[in-house]
């Protein structure tokens, strides 16, 4: 042999030496993360959307993707009364009002006498979130986006990274800092007069969120139909102004889609779409506790927009207030304490927070607020929500797992409960204590 050509095989021989040494070094420091067993979840409430927003009209590339790698139900049902707070909280719980704990935005403080226009306070809700069930595994990291100012307070706990308006901080008291590096990549998050972050920022906030962080579940709150939908109503009824916000969404989702193929993160993730409550145009307010009073009826109505919940002076006069409700035009809806099990209401939570008598008035109708020294205030917004007729909302999976794809279901009518207890299904992730929906068997069996 050569003296060149032992040279060149003595050279072959250290490099591949050299190479084989690098290497043992690199996986012994930094062994490979073990790839993804379990599809990373990305949970979306598209706020106030009714189930004919998520329709091949509305929406038409969401239902084209959803149709190819999904299912989606022609609608699912919220929690009532059907309002911001308690549809987020049974959506994140798997819990009915009457293991939340929760009736609606707010509640009535018994005793003081006050109203408290939206829960803010995560003791008051008696049920934990899926976020509280998985924290204690270290292994599974979590994301809390927000375009609602009010959301964080109530459910966010335990997840690693929270990403939530200025507001909360400036309304709570607490801080609410964007996590470490975010702050460079996104800007200050953008909010308008209510508060609530626009949805582009959001959508970005997730890409960034999966690029730098990788979450194995991300809670995805969307604000801005329903603060379009306060301003003009309800689909059907008002200006193109939602038509043309969810084309706007579509095509933001859409975008979604091409930055997480781009980073090979679009197939191992699961996509759910769902609502905490519909949205209506306003045509009528009524004044149900001067009706009562005028009744010879003393009490005090909760208002959460088109339902009630009725504290009477006397508890005695149950019967008869139940009469004149049912006398009334404009209910649709009256429960007393005993029927308030019955499904889809499911309100049998303590008296203190439900009343003695639940009211639903029928569409397009709200309540009137009563302030004391102001007496009936007949004001609402052009849009509302919280009765039953706004109980129906959307909801859609896509992704892994699914395994009936290309079906409109219209036999079956899930609630927003089922979707906890259907992800830890898919994941193994522990279900949370209270959680009292099914698994969907109907598009993963």
């Amino acid at each position: 042999m050569k003296k060149t050509d032992r040279t060149i095989l003595l050279i072959i021989a250290i490099l591949i030496s050299f190479g084989f040494t690098i290497n043992f070094i690199a996986t012994s420091l930094f062994p490979p993360t073990n790839p993804r067993t379990t599809p990373r979840v990305i949970l979306f409430s598209i706020d106030s959307a009714n189930p004919e927003y998520l329709t091949e009209e509305m929406m038409p590339k969401l239902f084209a993707e959803i149709m190819a790698r999904g299912s989606k139900y022609r609608h699912a049902l919220t929690s009532l009364a059907a309002e911001t707070q308690l549809g987020h909280t049974s959506m994140l719980t798997g819990a009915y009002t009457n293991n939340s704990g929760m009736i609606g935005n707010g509640y009535y403080n018994t005793t003081s006498n006050t109203t408290v226009g939206v829960a803010l306070d995560h003791n008051f809700r008696l049920a934990e979130t899926l976020i509280e069930a998985i924290e204690p595994n270290n292994t599974i990291k979590t994301a809390f986006i927000s375009g609602k100012w009010r959301l964080p307070p109530l459910l966010c706990q335990e997840a690693n990274f929270v990403f939530a308006s200025p507001i909360t901080e400036l309304v709570t008291g607490d801080p609410y800092p964007l996590p470490d590096g975010y702050l460079q990549k996104l800007g200050t998050p953008i909010h308008y007069a209510d508060g609530d972050l626009v949805d582009t920022w959001c959508i970005r906030a997730l890409i960034e969120l999966i690029k730098q962080d990788d979450p194995d579940f991300i809670f995805c709150n969307l604000a801005w139909t329903d603060v379009f939908g306060h301003y003009s109503g309800g689909v059907g009824d008002y200006s193109g102004m939602i038509k043309r916000h969810l084309r706007e969404l579509d095509n933001l989702f859409m975008h979604l889609f091409t930055e997480l193929k781009a980073m090979g993160e679009y197939e191992n993730t699961l996509f759910i779409f769902t609502s905490d409550h519909g949205m209506e145009t306003v045509e009528k307010i009524v004044d149900i506790e001067g009706y009562l009073i005028g009744k010879g009826i003393q009490n005090h109505v909760h208002v959460e927009g088109g339902s009630g919940f009725i504290f009477l002076e006397n508890p005695a006069n149950t019967s008869s207030a139940v009469d004149f409700l049912q006398q009334h035009p404009d209910v649709a809806v009256v429960l007393n304490r005993s029927q308030m099990y019955q499904y889809p209401y499911c309100l049998n939570t303590w008296e203190n927070r439900t009343g003695q008598i639940y009211i639903s008035l029928r569409e397009h109708v709200v309540l009137s607020l009563r302030l004391p020294g102001f007496g009936e205030i007949p004001l609402s917004q052009i849009g509302s929500h919280g009765g039953i007729a706004l109980q129906d909302v959307i909801m859609a999976w896509m992704g892994p797992n699914i395994t009936r794809t290309g079906y409109e279901i219209t036999t079956i009518v899930p609630h927003v409960v089922d979707i906890v207890p259907t992800i830890c299904n898919l994941t193994g992730w522990p279900v949370p204590g209270q959680s009292q929906g099914r698994v969907l068997n109907e598009i993963i069996g």
